[in-house]
């Protein structure tokens, strides 16, 4: 259930508040929880938004490696957009960056902890109709706060998936425990790069790479390995944006991951 009301204070402030439960099943766990927010968007100019939101959520997890656990978490989230892309669903030009930071409270073991994301999306067109683009991404996260075991897990930081590192299950690249499960780490490294190229008015073809490392601490001394996963995607192109069919396979292919893996959206991956 969600409530928006345009125009608070100025014209350009936007007040949104909702409530969401759901249950996530994932590879790294499973988790029902209910999620609460209150906050308010403003655009500074066309290409510069801002937003800042009160959350709060009651959540119960269920993984491998710790068993079950409760929590409850309070805190604000607050975000800073800079977007001078062409088309969100379809970049042939411009760039996106975006940075994040989630200070949080958890009160079940009684710590805070502070997480913080930028990510940076460019697009650049080879020929004056844009028939062949090249887009690249990067993505670095850190989370400043007590042991994994006293954290959330869907607040820490994963990596894999159709938006993430293709090849891989949905947040399924994480710290490697002893055990052989893969939990959510503290600090967070992608990129991807693709060359697209426009077939005919309605046919893209895209090609692929994707790379994501995620390490137990808050600053990575990259002991873990990178894991690289690469593709080729097709595009049937409409007037809501691209649908997007992506198969690729993980390069350093570990057990549980797949041998091949399909995505399937509306818009390019990123």
């Amino acid at each position: 259930a969600a409530f928006g009301k345009p125009g608070v204070y100025t014209p350009d402030t936007d007040f949104t508040t909702s409530l969401f439960g759901d249950r996530e099943v994932l590879e790294a766990y499973t988790r029902p929880a209910i999620t609460g927010s209150a906050g308010f968007t403003h655009i500074f100019t066309e290409e510069l938004s801002g937003k800042i939101f009160l959350t709060g959520a009651r959540s119960r997890f269920e993984d491998d490696e710790f068993g079950r656990r409760d929590f409850l978490t309070a805190g604000l989230s607050a975000a800073l957009t800079y977007d001078s892309r062409d088309n969100a669903a379809d970049a042939t030009e411009g760039f996106f960056l975006e940075a994040v930071v989630d200070p949080f409270y958890e009160f079940e073991y009684g710590n805070a902890a502070f997480r913080a994301t930028v990510e940076g999306r460019a697009y650049y067109g080879l020929d004056k109709d844009n028939r062949f683009v090249v887009a690249g991404r990067l993505k670095l996260g850190a989370l400043v706060g007590p042991s994994i075991a006293e954290l959330p897990p869907d607040l820490l930081l994963f990596a894999g998936g159709g938006g993430s590192v293709r090849g891989y299950a949905y947040r399924n690249i994480g710290v490697n425990t002893p055990s052989g499960n893969v939990i959510g780490g503290r600090s967070l490294a992608e990129a991807s790069v693709e060359a697209r190229v426009r077939v005919t008015k309605s046919i893209g073809l895209v090609g692929f790479l994707d790379a994501g490392y995620v390490a137990e601490d808050t600053i990575p001394s990259f002991d873990e390995d990178v894991r690289f996963g690469a593709g080729v995607g097709l595009r049937y192109l409409t007037g809501l944006g691209p649908i997007r069919l992506d198969v690729a396979v993980p390069l350093d292919r570990r057990s549980g991951d797949p041998s091949v893996a399909f995505y399937v959206g509306i818009g390019q991956a990123f």
